[in-house]
């Protein structure tokens, strides 16, 4: 699951890439990470309104620390 993470991180190319710290999600979120990350890796480049639902998503499945 990290390396699904590390992707989206990647894919993505956020100016602040420690707010997705693959410490901070859980392994019973892995379905959902996987969703996103198919989503993610299936684009090239992302509308401002996509890059901020999958902020939001992969923000409600953060652990709290």
């Amino acid at each position: 699951m990290e390396t699904m993470i590390i992707d989206i991180r990647e894919q993505l190319n956020l100016v602040n890439p420690g707010l997705i710290d693959p410490a901070n999600f859980s392994e019973s979120h892995h379905e959902e990470i996987e969703e996103i990350h198919d989503f993610v890796m299936s684009k090239k480049d992302f509308t401002p309104s996509e890059m901020n639902g999958i902020t939001e998503a992969l923000g409600a499945l953060r652990q709290p620390k």
